[in-house]
């Protein structure tokens, strides 16, 4: 079992102690710098400076609004996810083109980068209804850190055929890079996620 998909479950046990969790956070109305808030928010994380980094920039839209700092991370999340995945395709139609016996590798982790896409934009739409519309807002925010866990499970994936197969060393460490780096910052996404869940 990779490391990814072991720090998936590892938060999953986190999320789960948290959304029944009696601790209170600090309201976020109290934050009166925008930019502090994120900094705060983003302290939360497993890797805060990448955190910081991405959604600084963004602290005037995001204010002092958890929903809005979640659905920020999780937009930026999508648009990581498909550059990942622009980076193992291009691998796999040079592959295609080399007749490498590193096609099916390299395929195999594509369509697990797409799965990745779709979960997170699930989870995009999902945070649509956090506010209420027939379910509570508990249970929607359950639906989206599903989505999300279950798209750092599928990136974690990608990479294992690389861990079994006869694959270039340069080849690996272009994929490893750049799924390295979205793992990371899905990683993030579901730490927020989980911090708003204690509110």
């Amino acid at each position: 079992m990779s490391r990814f998909v072991i720090l998936s479950l590892t938060l999953m046990v986190f999320i789960n102690s948290s959304i029944f969790s009696n601790t209170a956070a600090t309201p976020p109305g109290t934050y009166q710098n925008h930019t502090v808030y994120v900094k705060t928010a983003c302290n939360s994380t497993t890797y805060p400076m990448m955190c910081y980094n991405s959604l600084s920039s963004y602290s005037a839209t995001i204010k002092s609004d958890p929903i809005k700092l979640c659905t920020t991370s999780l937009n930026l999340n999508v648009k990581y996810a498909k550059n990942s995945t622009l980076v193992v395709s291009n691998l796999l139609q040079k592959a295609k083109a080399a007749k490498s016996h590193e096609v099916s590798i390299l395929k195999d982790c594509v369509d697990e980068m797409k799965d990745t896409i779709d979960e997170l934009k699930q989870a995009v739409a999902e945070m649509k209804y956090v506010r209420g519309r027939g379910k509570t807002t508990e249970e929607h925010l359950k639906n989206v850190i599903t989505w999300v866990s279950s798209a750092l499970t599928d990136e974690g994936s990608c990479t294992d055929g690389f861990e079994e197969g006869k694959v270039n060393v340069e080849t690996k460490k272009k994929v490893k890079k750049a799924v390295s780096q979205l793992s990371k910052t899905t990683s993030n996404t579901l730490a927020l996620l989980t911090h708003y869940l204690s509110y």
